[in-house]
């Protein structure tokens, strides 16, 4: 499937300027589509009704009523497919006189593209996939994502947002409470609270930044002094215990994902959330740093290894060539003795 295609699985609303190609590559009408909607069957603009029907459930999952309106280029592609003539219509149901007629096309869309409807069968299999999903989507909204292509996978119309969104927010925060069980268990509480105290303290020297601002401070160029920082910053991190902390229960992308609250929130607004909440974000954010510091320490380490490499095999070879020049010199010199008829 192209990357095309998959641009637009799960969209609630179509960009007003869609290429051509982009028309053309996932909104297609293919001859036998063409075939199906020849009259007597499909008449009059109802005729394209059942045809943007079509194209929009199997580009994108779901029925265009879900969408506020049809771009233009789309209609010109249609209606010159189906030979009729252009038309501004900019929503399905001015496409049609009554209801029965959109409905039955919905079902004729479905049935054409092979699409069923998510029904009291299919809910537990969406919501034992959203608690499998939910273990590696680092938020709702990428929850939402993943679980639109399940559903687009298994050729099942993707529901309304607050449907989908209010199962995803349940598997999400399920998931939450076995992240913040497992730091409860992995993690001993004295340590993370002797970890929280510190990371909230005030660093000794000019600008009063806390511990945790420190921390989560982006590392320099590639040298010496960084190394040096990111050493203390590791050296700080394993003085609380952190390492010891196993933390496998949790996938790392979630890991990330918490850690990254940290550092684009205030420390002062990570300190005010509720105990849980804040707990989970601290020890993530302490685990991940630990994590990135020491790979981080290791890159510089090779590096500067490199560039001493480098300068000391420089001096050897400028050595070697200065030795080279005063070897030539004194075998010239023992030449001309040897060869001295005097």
């Amino acid at each position: 499937m192209s990357s095309y295609y998959l641009r637009f699985v799960g969209a609630d609303t179509l960009p007003k300027s869609l290429s051509k190609r982009e028309v053309e590559e996932c909104f297609g009408l293919s001859i036998e589509d063409i075939q199906e909607l020849r009259p007597p069957r499909f008449r009059g603009t109802a005729r394209l009704g059942a045809a943007v029907q079509l194209v929009m459930l199997r580009a994108t999952g779901r029925h265009p009523d879900a969408f506020s309106g049809i771009p233009s280029v789309l209609l010109r592609y249609l209606t010159s497919a189906l030979g009729m003539n252009a038309t501004d219509i900019a929503s399905v149901t001015s496409l049609y006189k009554d209801k029965d007629t959109r409905y039955e096309h919905q079902l004729w869309a479905r049935e054409r593209v092979g699409f069923a409807v998510v029904d009291d069968a299919t809910k537990p299999l969406l919501a034992d996939a959203l608690a499998e999903l939910s273990a590696s989507a680092v938020s709702v909204d990428d929850l939402i994502h993943q679980s639109e292509h399940w559903l687009f996978d298994r050729r099942l119309v993707l529901p309304g947002d607050r449907t989908l969104r209010d199962m995803a927010r349940m598997a999400f925060a399920e998931q939450e409470n076995a992240a913040i069980a497992a730091i409860r268990t992995c993690a001993p509480p004295k340590q993370v609270q002797a970890a929280l105290s510190h990371a909230f303290s005030k660093r000794s020297g000019p600008g009063g930044h806390t511990v945790l601002e420190w921390l989560r401070t982006p590392p320099g160029k590639h040298g010496q002094l960084t190394l040096s920082e990111v050493t203390k910053k590791i050296e700080c991190l394993k003085s609380l215990q952190i390492h010891k902390w196993k933390l496998s229960a949790i996938p790392l992308n979630r890991l990330r994902a918490y850690s990254q609250e940290v550092i684009n929130r205030p420390p002062s607004a990570t300190k005010f959330l509720s105990e849980d909440q804040r707990d989970l974000r601290i020890v993530s954010f302490l685990h991940v740093t630990l994590l990135d510091q020491t790979d981080l320490a290791a890159d510089i380490g090779a590096r500067c290894l490199t560039d001493l490499y480098h300068k000391a095999s420089g001096k050897v070879l400028k050595k070697q060539a200065e030795s080279a020049v005063d070897l030539r010199a004194e075998r010239v010199k023992l030449k001309d003795i040897l060869y001295d008829t005097q």
